[in-house]
């Protein structure tokens, strides 16, 4: 008798493991759907374009002109919502972050002259990096929903 209620602790446990282990699998296949579908549309060139305009965003320094880094704070935050409205293909919000963007990218080349001049190399290493991968990025996007749209024809 008592090994039947072994065998049966056993194979109860078993059950329980198999169980829980199914559904985690369940859980990750629909989370990986979910994720898959959201950036379906984003080739893999276009999400190391917006990963690198990301990673920029994270490590811009500051500077010693407060001026300057309002200006950048303002600039990171654009970029953020452009980042977030192509995420989403949202392209009303895309097109108000970038006109956004543009205006603070404007604003910082003007207060650049005030600037210490190794502060002002540093500046402008982030700020064509920027501007390089949000035009590869436009570019990535735009070659996307051509092709997309010739395919559907």
């Amino acid at each position: 008798m008592k090994r039947f209620f072994k065998l049966l602790s056993a194979v109860a446990v078993s059950l329980f493991i198999v169980s829980c282990s199914t559904n985690s699998a369940t859980s990750e296949q629909v989370h990986s759907d979910l994720y898959s579908d959201a950036y379906s549309y984003l080739t893999p060139e276009a999400i190391v374009y917006a990963s690198s305009i990301s990673n920029l965003i994270s490590t811009f320094p500051k500077f010693r002109n407060d001026a300057v880094n309002r200006e950048v704070t303002s600039l990171k935050n654009s970029l953020t919502d452009y980042l977030n409205s192509v995420r989403e293909f949202n392209q009303f919000s895309k097109n108000r972050s970038l006109n956004d963007f543009e205006k603070n990218y404007k604003k910082i080349q003007k207060l650049r002259k005030f600037m210490m001049q190794e502060d002002d190399e540093v500046l402008n290493r982030y700020m064509v990096k920027i501007k390089t991968n949000m035009n590869l990025l436009e570019a990535a996007q735009s070659k996307n929903m051509e092709t997309n749209s010739m395919s559907s024809n």
